[in-house]
This record gives C-alpha cells, sequence and structure tokens, in this order.
C-alpha cells in the first residue's frame, strides 16, 4: 500500500469572481437605468438563483479560464497508475477536488482531496456503498403570494440537505492504515451514481472469488 499527495483541485475562484461579479454589475446597471426600487426584486431573484446554480455556473466559467481538469485527467494515467486503468470512475466533486476509483489489472487505486491510496485487495478490510437520499421541506399555500413565499424557504432550507447528501453519497473503503483507514469516492447522485456503484460491487466480488486478477 501506499499514499501519496496529488494536484488535482480544479480551482474555481475566477470563475465565482466572474459570475458574481457579472451579478452586481447587472445590479447596479438595471439601479441606474431604472432606479434602486425596481432594481432590488431582479437582485433578489440573482441572489436565490446564485444560492441554488452559482456553483455550477461559476464551475462552467472557470473551466473557460482555466481549463478543464477532467479532460486533462486522462493524459495523467501513465504519471498515477502502474498499468492502463481496466476499470475507472471520476469526477469533481462539490469542493472542486478531483474524485477517482480505478482499477488497473493488478492495483485499486483511489483519489480523494488530493491524496491517492495504491491498494493490494488485502489491504481492504471492508467496504460498503451508499447513495443518500436527502430529506426535502415542502410548503404549500392557498394564494400565489404564500405559495412562492413557501417555495422561496424551500429553496433555502433544502440546500444543506442536498448538498451533504451528494457529499456523502459513493463508495466507501476501510484499510490496513492507521493515518488514512478511510478512503472514499463519491459518486454524488447523478443519475448513473447506483449503476456506478453496483458495478464496483461486482468488481469487489470478482476480486473476492478470483475471477478478476488483483494483487494480494
Amino acid at each position: 500500500m501506499t499514499v501519496r499527495d496529488v494536484n488535482l483541485k480544479f480551482n474555481t475562484t475566477k470563475g465565482y469572481i466572474a459570475v458574481f461579479g457579472g451579478a452586481v454589475f447587472i445590479v447596479l446597471f438595471l439601479s441606474l437605468i431604472l432606479g434602486l426600487q425596481e432594481a432590488l426584486p431582479v437582485g433578489f431573484l440573482l441572489l436565490l438563483f446564485l444560492m441554488l446554480g452559482g456553483g455550477w455556473l461559476a464551475s462552467r466559467v472557470a473551466r473557460h479560464i482555466e481549463g478543464d481538469l477532467l479532460i486533462a485527467f486522462p493524459k495523467m494515467y501513465g504519471d498515477l497508475f502502474a498499468h492502463r486503468p481496466v476499470q475507472i470512475n471520476y469526477q469533481l466533486d462539490l469542493d472542486g477536488y478531483l474524485t477517482a476509483i480505478c482499477y488497473d489489472g493488478a492495483f485499486l487505486y483511489i483519489i480523494e482531496k488530493n491524496r491517492m491510496v495504491t491498494l493490494k485487495w488485502s489491504d481492504v478490510r471492508q467496504w460498503e456503498w451508499a447513495i443518500i437520499t436527502p430529506q426535502k421541506q415542502i410548503t404549500t399555500g392557498n394564494t400565489p403570494g404564500t405559495a412562492f413565499q413557501g417555495f422561496v424557504n424551500d429553496s433555502f432550507a433544502n440546500v444543506a440537505p442536498t448538498v451533504k447528501a451528494i457529499k456523502n453519497s459513493g463508495i466507501r473503503l476501510t484499510i490496513k492504515n492507521l493515518n488514512h483507514p478511510q478512503w472514499f469516492y463519491n459518486t454524488g447522485r447523478k443519475k448513473d451514481a447506483e449503476a456506478v456503484c453496483r458495478k464496483w460491487e461486482e468488481i469487489f466480488h470478482q476480486f473476492d472469488d478470483g475471477t478478476l486478477t488483483i494483487a494480494r
């Protein structure tokens, strides 16, 4: 087993600066044209949009500025893995780190938060996976005004449990390491998240029964 540091974090700082700077510019421009009172509702809607989708938009903008780490990652296989990957899944987590799980015909690899572990199957004590369903607050109203207010309140209230569910959905391995005994591949809650988890469950079963070869 080996643990090493890697530099695989996607920097979204410039994207956030561009997105929030653009939002401020829009509000200031409308304030000059329409007046502050007329611009405030637009500012509120922009704030709501940034709360719900600002991270996604900042990420898209940053990819145009900095380049796409997901496209660059396959070019790094030779430096990271002993052999060409046989099975691999990777994506960016919500914090902008590349998270990956890989089998190259000899070893199992997990990349998490700028660290990578190379594993023999005997290094793994146990594994599990879970796709978390967040609890959501839903408010109804008898009038359009109360219904809209409920929608706004629900939108803000549901952000934290949704983010927590996304961050905790994936494949978790417990290994024989005192300093880093737990490693996690974050699938998030994408449409294929369960299929990815079930694929790796079968891979692990095939490690156990010898169908797939892995260092022991």
